[in-house]
């Protein structure tokens, strides 16, 4: 599902993925990105503002009508529950209602996706972190494959001297 912020629409899915072969040009995108769909998150919230304001508007219009000339909707006086049941299934009423409803599911993906951009962030920042360490360098070479082996024997000997240790303290 692409979003149109404007003229240009974009696909956050692709928009997501990290280039780890171009990781300059990914920080450079990425405050444009963030700036993008924080955009279209406060625009999907106003939206979903003004649609919670027509659902109220209709409801309390379908009220007053309904006070205002009952005997044209109900058989005898209605009772508060009555009334609010009537309006519930209004038609009017109804399509405001799903409009909101669609509204607030925009809001909740696109709250997803900044959410999503912000992990991005941190993807990238530990992406070059590895970088910066060397994690994707070269294998081990032989001195430290010999200094390995070295610390596994100093290891081996005190685990030894240990042993003796115990045993005369335990005679």
């Amino acid at each position: 599902m692409g979003f149109s912020g404007g003229t240009e629409e974009r696909d956050y899915k692709e928009d997501i993925r990290i280039d780890v072969n171009n990781l300059e040009g990914e920080w450079i995108e990425q405050p444009s990105l963030m700036l993008h769909y924080s955009s279209l998150y406060a625009e999907a919230i106003h939206s979903r503002d003004l649609k919670k304001v027509k659902v109220d508007q209709e409801y309390a219009r379908i009220d007053s009508e309904i006070r205002k000339d009952w005997q044209k909707h109900f058989d005898s006086k209605p009772t508060e529950v009555a009334i609010k049941n009537y309006i519930t299934l209004h038609p009017i009423y109804r399509k405001a209602e799903k409009l909101l409803i669609n509204a607030t599911r925009e809001v909740n993906l696109l709250s997803g996706i900044k959410s999503s951009f912000d992990h991005r962030k941190r993807a990238l920042e530990n992406i070059v972190s590895l970088h910066i360490t060397g994690f994707h360098s070269e294998p081990i070479n032989k001195k430290r494959k010999v200094s390995s082996e070295g610390h596994k024997q100093q290891t081996s000997m005190l685990r030894k001297g240990r042993r003796a240790t115990s045993q005369k303290t335990n005679d």
